[in-house]
């Protein structure tokens, strides 16, 4: 087993690194029809996260749980996280895209849990 979890890890070391870096100038522009697409979506989960976060800040306010903070900080720290990363890799042509889907699962989880 510990074999098939280096032979990941070291895959994941080689491809991380092209996946997520800067375009330079020899890299060819997005599509424009892609970059509106997760412009869009980014778009949206930043209001669906803004709504959210005023739940949360009432949640805060009102009764106190222990398990309440660090579960919606950390949602919305993942969500951001991979809505940053979209952003990142959007010269590839699939992963922004799973990127955002991870978000927008990421900010439907913050609304159930907010709403508890």
């Amino acid at each position: 087993m510990s074999v098939d979890v280096s032979r990941a890890a070291r895959r994941l070391r080689k491809h991380l690194p092209d996946a997520f870096r800067l375009p330079t100038e020899a890299d060819p522009a997005p599509e424009p029809r892609h970059l509106a697409v997760v412009c869009f979506w980014a778009a949206g989960l930043g209001l669906g996260g803004m709504a959210v976060a005023l739940r949360a800040f009432v949640g805060l306010v009102g009764p106190s749980r222990g398990w309440y903070a660090p579960t919606v900080i950390t949602i919305g720290l993942v969500g951001l996280a991979c809505t940053i990363a979209a952003f990142a890799s959007v010269h590839h042509r699939r992963l922004p895209l799973a990127l955002l889907g991870a978000a927008s699962v990421s900010l439907v989880a913050g609304w159930i849990v907010t709403g508890l």
